[in-house]
């Protein structure tokens, strides 16, 4: 018998500081605390219905190091939107909170802002462009066709 994954469950990041983490995702991405526990574990859902968590973070160990742009791991996570207002809602927000963003790209496939969580991991967050729309104006949907704030 084979499996088959039925989706991409949750992201558990490593955070030098739990409480500076926290209110990141809460104030910038709105995501509500589903759950702490005793290990300091902090747990969030946007649809608890649908997944118990869909981001935890963990306390690091004192006297870590930042990731770094260069090293192998993951490069980064996104999370998607529903819409491209939304999208420039969250632009306007990174911008009002000083999140440093990365860059802001069209893919074809989406419209996606890149950006630094207070860790220095890369996040995205992304909406979808519809086939019919894509496929009129690029050649390959999943390739770099230049920034959505030009």
């Amino acid at each position: 018998m084979t499996f088959k994954v039925k989706r991409v469950g949750h992201l558990v990041l490593r955070v030098k500081d739990i409480e500076r983490s926290k209110r990141f995702f809460q104030e910038v991405l709105n995501f509500p605390v589903v759950g702490q526990n005793e290990r300091g574990m902090v747990f969030f859902s946007t649809d608890r219905h649908d997944n118990h968590h869909q981001l935890a973070l963990v306390p690091a160990k004192e006297g870590v190091t930042a990731p770094s742009p260069d090293s192998v791991g993951m490069h980064h996570v996104s999370f998607e939107l529903g819409t491209f207002a939304e999208l420039q809602e969250a632009y306007r927000v990174f911008k009002e909170k000083d999140v440093r963003i990365c860059h802001t790209t069209f893919h074809g496939v989406s419209k996606s802002i890149y950006f630094n969580d207070p860790d220095g991991n890369m996040l995205e967050v992304y909406v979808n462009v519809p086939e019919e729309e894509y496929r009129k104006s690029v050649p390959n949907p999943y390739s770099r066709y230049g920034s959505i704030d030009d």
